[in-house]
């Protein structure tokens, strides 16, 4: 969420386009994910005073096969970076399973996709200087996915968030935020689910080049299940890339994220972003 009131209206377009490829096994419990997603966010945010912010977040997300498996298969070669099970599976195949004391729960081997759930937020400025700024932020996440169709969790989610942002010199940044979670009941793993889950972000920018940015984030969450599995447990990522501001007012970003909690998250997510002011 943004650390500032922005000034007038603005939107984007944010593109993730992830891979998952996991066997595992512990107890009495077992998963396989052999999965590609991508998500196509349309983002719109306005101010309501010099102190308010509201913003809606309105996705579409695909669940299915896809054609990133020769690619990821190369990247983690070049940068030597563990391979998991995704040797052991097909390429550019859906398989979803989850088993518990030898009964099937999930099986799911085709493409689905449709609206995601639709998120409202407000925010409110509670710091602001030429080198910092602060914001709270409440927002909810209104239950217009399908559960059935991995696009939401036919619940009604709330959430807490405090974004900040600090400028230590004329090109480093620092940026971050924490979030509380209360998740609504969800009826698609027949596990216990914790109601309230906690988030937190932290990242550092450096303005390398007129309109160009270098950024690194670290994302983590606590667990929203309670398994013994990895998949389901606590996880941690790194966000690498940048973004360019151009004359014109359009800002590109560019990412790519990795699990460093091995298979406790998609193996890799490609960020896509386009957004200026209207």
């Amino acid at each position: 969420m943004p650390s500032r009131v922005t000034d007038g209206l603005s939107g984007g377009l944010h593109l993730f386009w992830g891979s998952t490829a996991l066997m595992q096994e512990k107890g009495d419990e077992a998963l396989l994910v052999d999965a590609e997603t991508r998500e196509l966010r349309a983002v719109l945010q306005g101010a309501l005073s010099d102190r308010v912010s509201w913003q809606i977040q309105i996705p579409y997300r695909y669940t299915g096969g896809g054609n990133l498996d020769s690619f990821i298969d190369s990247w983690h070669d070049i940068f030597n970076l563990p391979e998991g099970a995704r040797r052991l599976l097909p390429r550019d195949q859906t398989n979803i399973l989850y088993a518990r004391s030898g009964m099937t729960q999930l099986d799911v081997r085709s493409s689905s996709s449709a609206v995601g759930d639709i998120q409202a937020a407000l925010g409110y400025s509670i710091h602001r200087s030429e080198s910092s700024a602060v914001m709270t932020w409440f927002s909810v996440e209104l239950p217009t996915g399908d559960e059935d169709k991995f696009t939401g969790n036919d619940a009604t989610d709330v959430s807490l968030l405090l974004a900040g942002q600090h400028r230590l010199n004329n090109r480093w940044f620092v940026f971050g935020q924490a979030a509380v979670t209360h998740i609504g009941d969800s009826d698609l793993l027949p596990m216990k689910q914790d109601d309230v889950v906690w988030s937190a972000m932290a990242g550092v920018s450096v303005q390398a080049w007129r309109g160009l940015s270098l950024k690194a984030q670290l994302d983590a969450h606590t667990a929203v299940y309670d398994s013994k599995l990895d998949f389901f447990s606590e996880a941690v990522v790194l966000t690498v890339g940048g973004d360019y501001r151009f004359a014109s007012g359009w800002r590109l970003d560019l990412g790519v994220s990795e699990d460093l909690a091995i298979e406790h998250s998609p193996d890799v997510v490609f960020v896509f972003s386009l957004q200026r002011s209207l």
